[in-house]
């Protein structure tokens, strides 16, 4: 594991490894946090575990059923006629902040794995040919990164959410967000249903204000200007892209945040891991890091995972 962080503010980006030895299976996870780190502690931590209690194919559930607690945690908070619970302040911070999530569930016994991502992290999968091991590393396989710049995306959200012309606006979701999948992230997904659903929005957003962030600007002040367009929410979903691969003896598996796929794309990737494989010393995900370094300075936080099986 190696991580970067290019400025003073805390890192926003978390990862995760869960081993359930009785089973032999290994969940691995990045998490890319934006708005504060509150989302991406309280993901990273929880999404693991509660998918070890599911099989791997129950992933989009989960996922979808946690963020619906996050978000729905944070409502009860604010609905009229209700006490706030101890946790509110630790509930809005889930739900102003927000996060993508990549996990890879592995059988350590038979290495077949489910890979499910909400957002723009990425996995890469290099492999070696051993028939010819002097050829360098190929891309065996790779999740597609979902934000508001990815035209499958944009397509999903026209298609959710048709007649809205404003949605997309500059690559960002109403020209502030870029991520379109993922936790937390409340203020696009927050209920605006029947005659008092725009007066409740604003009572959720005042209540995200209360806890803004030192220094910016509160939501509540910008209010038409965030949400004029606001119409059929959610407009941010939780709900991930899950696919199912067979990790090979010969493979390298790369799990990592955004801040790395701005610097290199994963054909060059794979060519440095196979500089590095030949190696075959020290921390890999340390020298990945340290290599595209020398050659790019980051501009975001970076999170690497790498799993290779001793074969």
């Amino acid at each position: 594991m190696a991580q970067y962080q290019p400025t003073k503010r805390p890192i926003e980006d978390r990862y995760s490894v869960h081993f359930d030895e009785a089973r032999d299976r290994l969940i691995l996870g990045v998490y890319d946090g934006h708005g504060g780190t509150s989302a991406a502690e309280y993901v990273s931590e929880e999404l693991p575990a509660q998918l070890l209690q599911e099989p791997p194919s129950a992933h989009t559930s989960v996922f979808q059923q946690m963020d619906d607690s996050m978000v729905g945690a944070f409502l009860k908070d604010h609905s009229v006629m209700r006490i706030k619970s101890d946790q509110w302040i630790q509930h809005a911070q889930n739900v102003r902040s927000g996060c993508t999530a990549l996990v890879c569930d592995i059988d350590l016994r038979s290495l077949a794995a489910t890979v499910s991502n909400a957002g723009d992290c990425r996995l890469v999968v290099c492999h070696l040919d051993r028939k010819e091991p002097q050829k360098p590393m190929s891309v065996r396989y790779e999740t597609l990164d979902l934000n508001a710049k990815t035209p499958s995306e944009q397509e999903r959200i026209k298609t959710e959410h048709p007649n809205e012309d404003s949605v997309i606006v500059g690559g960002r979701l109403f020209g502030k967000l870029m991520s379109t999948r993922g936790f937390g992230d409340g203020y696009y997904k927050f209920p605006l249903k029947g005659m008092l659903g725009k007066w409740s929005h604003r009572r959720y957003i005042d209540a995200l204000s209360e806890i803004e962030q030192p220094g910016k600007v509160p939501m509540n002040a910008q209010y038409d200007i965030y949400f004029d367009k606001y119409q059929t929410p959610p407009y941010v979903t939780a709900r991930p892209e899950s696919g199912t691969i067979t990790i090979l003896p010969s493979d390298v598996m790369i799990l990592a945040s955004d801040g790395l796929w701005d610097l290199i794309s994963s054909q060059e990737l794979a060519l440095l891991i196979t500089e590095i494989h030949a190696q075959a010393s020290g921390n890999s995900a340390v020298q990945l890091l340290q290599r595209v370094m020398d050659a790019k300075s980051p501009g975001d936080d970076v999170t690497i995972l790498i799993f290779q099986t001793e074969g």
